[in-house]
């Protein structure tokens, strides 16, 4: 398939903006092609650009909440596993998890071979499928701006309760302050109301993102702007535990 063919199957994938809370049902339909599901979570359709693209994703999660060979780690919308293909590498276990099964099989195709990776499915929003003080560290890329913003909250309190003491939180976003991401808003905005797609992006507030945090109880929060027009919001779990293998 062409990569404007892609684009095109992409762009009619999903259903209008009042089928956004039907995370599962809007993502499957995005994964019944490969390539439509990699355009999708990624933005790109070919292994080399995607394998650098997490390669640059993890040296920002590396200077902003860091990373050890010895960490059990959680991704929230793990997607076709882009990022885990790599760093399941270079930390003890990785945990991909993902609302749609559709994707998680792109997944599993990709990361056969890696015996520290395990992928996992999400019945809906939230990780239930998760025991708490689990994890050393959990983040969520490129994920925030398909989701509403009660969605972001939820997620951020669930990564606080499967996060072990003394873990680290990661969340990014578009800036809605960025010219990037006032490109995005008004985007959105140019859409008929009944037009919409359900996956269409939604931007972030620095202070939103804080908030999230703040509230959900991690200490340490920061919001810092990256290289590649996007904000995290990083911050750490209370306390000091040992590690436990979920």
């Amino acid at each position: 398939m062409s990569a404007d063919d892609a684009h095109e199957r992409w762009r009619n994938s999903t259903g209008t903006l009042g089928d956004r809370s039907a995370y599962k049902r809007v993502w499957d339909r995005q994964a019944r092609d490969f390539d439509v599901a990699s355009l999708a979570v990624a933005g790109h359709t070919d292994e080399p650009t995607m394998d650098l693209t997490a390669r640059g994703f993890i040296d920002t999660l590396r200077a902003t909440v860091g990373l050890d060979r010895n960490d059990v780690v959680l991704e929230i919308g793990c997607g076709i596993g882009r990022v885990g293909k790599l760093l399941g590498g270079e930390c003890l276990q990785w945990f991909g998890a993902d609302i749609s099964g559709g994707m998680l099989g792109h997944a599993a195709a990709r990361l056969q071979g890696l015996p520290n990776t395990r992928l996992v499915e999400l019945s809906t929003v939230g990780l239930q499928e998760f025991p708490e003080d689990a994890f050393d560290l959990v983040y969520c890329t490129i994920v925030f701006m398909h989701l509403y913003e009660w969605d972001r909250y939820r997620y951020v309190e669930e990564a606080f309760r499967v996060l072990r003491p003394g873990g680290r939180g990661y969340f990014d976003n578009y800036p809605l302050d960025s010219e990037h991401g006032w490109n995005v808003f008004t985007e959105g905005a140019r859409y008929p109301i009944d037009r919409r797609p359900a996956h269409i992006s939604m931007a972030s507030t620095r202070e939103e993102l804080g908030i999230y945090l703040s509230k959900a109880g991690f200490e340490a929060v920061r919001v810092v702007d990256l290289p590649n027009q996007l904000i995290a919001a990083t911050g750490r779990k209370p306390g000091q535990g040992a590690r436990r293998r979920p």
